[in-house]
């Protein structure tokens, strides 16, 4: 009906507009015109029935796998996304560690990422798979994707304070205020629950060192222990280390300090632990006190090996470290004559050392007095440590962790909280002396913008630390 009505208009036009003659042969043409668009819509529908039926989608498993074993873990996320990028699909994987896609024929890119968190060490797996091929006549399609196992220490020294201040209104050195900070280097909750503390000998890196041979070699550099002075200290109860967070570990008086001098820094809070002389029954040196407001739970303990009143560690130049270990295996190697070394002074329980396995060291820091670096040589094993940070004691300095600029940038939350020119370091160019951190940013500053720092990890405290003007934690 619409087609000859539209005839008919058209029929209409054309007789008012030429003679009757005229107008014949023009409506001729114009029915001719007619018919043959409507055998070309017909042509055309023909051959879209002739097309054959789409096909079904393939069913595509992609399994994960590490080493050669399936990666048997349920609820990891497996991107997938085609040749172009043009769309993204996603599925968790089952208890065998396979996710299953429905896909059209085509290529596509699959990639997976897992992290966790064993003994203190970050461990990720991450693989990707770009050629995963559908066909037409596949029905089923079976993938691989293989994770590579990275590790990285979760817990980190952020910062050590040992070398005391000056007290303003005598001139006198004061060092009873000396702190650790661990850092959780991580997007996961740490455990930090079985950290151990130690330095080992001699107490300065510039005093007398019997454990280097004629040759300059250090007599333990190619054996599994390091000697650990004094005592280790462990915690006596479970700690978390939330991601990107901190907890601040008190060495001998966890009290206000700037309550005596006020140049000092205030370890009084209640989120702090310290290392407590409670239930050591030799430490009973003044240096140890504690404000009421540290939770019993936050004490840490010890058994000592070296004879003394205190732990006394050097305020000038340790070699500090941290390992991971029981509690219960910190307390029975700390008890183990047999495993005592005693290089130092054959006989005298003064000068006995623990042998502190090497597999069980997760970070270290050898210091340097400022003073006496050409007469200072290495503690650590090259294996565990090579380089130092040298510091001047009493001047409120504090050896703290350099950022790893990189790997911090790259991180998208932290678009627009980044603080650069950092300005907190010690070096004068003029002198050449002190150290900053080469990054430039101000991880303090980044930090109470909200932003999330990782900090650098090479094993060469040259490269990892420098030496920071004032205590972070101080008001």
């Amino acid at each position: 009906m619409k087609k000859l009505l539209s005839i008919v208009a058209i029929a209409a036009l054309a007789f008012s507009a030429v003679g009757c003659a005229d107008f014949l042969e023009q409506f001729q043409n114009t029915i001719e015109e007619q018919e043959d668009k409507d055998k070309d819509k017909e042509k055309e529908n023909e051959k879209e029935n002739e097309k054959e039926p789409e096909k079904d989608p393939a069913k595509v498993t992609v399994q994960l796998v590490a080493g050669e074993s399936n990666f048997a873990v349920a609820d990891i996320l497996v991107s997938l996304s085609d040749a172009n990028a043009t769309f993204t699909v996603e599925a968790k994987t089952n208890a065998e560690g396979a996710a299953s896609f429905t896909l059209k024929a085509g290529t596509y890119a699959a990639s997976a990422t897992y992290t966790t968190s064993e003994n203190g060490t970050r461990i990720a797996y991450s693989g990707a798979n770009n050629e995963i091929v559908v066909k037409d006549e596949d029905t089923e399609v079976s993938a691989v994707i293989s994770l590579q196992k990275v590790e990285s220490k979760q817990i980190i020294i952020k910062e050590l304070y040992f070398g005391g201040c000056t007290n303003p209104e005598t001139s006198k050195g004061y060092t009873n205020d000396a702190y650790v900070i661990l850092y959780n280097n991580s997007d996961i909750e740490a455990d930090a629950s079985n950290v151990v503390f130690g330095f080992l000998a001699p107490y300065n890196g510039n005093g007398t060192n019997k454990y280097y041979n004629a040759e300059g070699k250090l007599l333990y550099e190619d054996l599994d222990w390091i000697p650990s002075y004094g005592a280790l200290w462990w915690f006596t109860s479970e700690v978390k280390i939330p991601a990107w967070s901190q907890i601040v570990v008190a060495i001998f008086g966890a009290i206000d300090h700037t309550a005596t001098v006020s140049t000092s820094v205030n370890l009084a809070n209640e989120a702090y632990y310290w290392m407590s002389n409670s239930d050591v029954a030799a430490y009973t040196n003044n240096k140890y006190a504690v404000s009421e407001v540290i939770p019993a739970e936050h004490y840490l303990s010890c058994s000592p090996f070296t004879q003394g009143n205190a732990w006394a560690m050097s305020n000038s130049s340790p070699a500090f470290f941290i390992g991971n270990m029981p509690k219960d295996q910190a307390l029975a190697l700390s008890q183990d004559t047999e495993n005592y070394d005693q290089t130092l002074g054959e006989g005298k329980p003064a000068f006995y050392v623990v042998k502190f396995p090497k597999a069980n060291v997760t970070g270290a820091i050898e210091v340097y007095s400022q003073a006496n670096i050409e007469k200072s040589n290495p503690r650590f094993p090259a294996d565990i440590n090579t380089g130092y940070v040298a510091i001047t004691n009493n001047q409120g300095y504090t050896v703290y962790h350099n950022v790893d600029k990189q790997a911090t940038e790259a991180l998208p939350e932290n678009e627009g909280k980044l603080v650069y020119d950092y300005a907190g370091g010690t070096y004068d160019e003029a002198a050449a002396t002190g150290s900053t951190d080469p990054s430039g940013i101000d991880a303090e500053a980044s930090l109470a913008a909200g932003a999330h720092i990782i900090y650098v990890q090479t094993n060469n405290t040259g490269n990892d630390y420098h030496q920071r003007k004032v205590a972070s934690i101080k008001e």
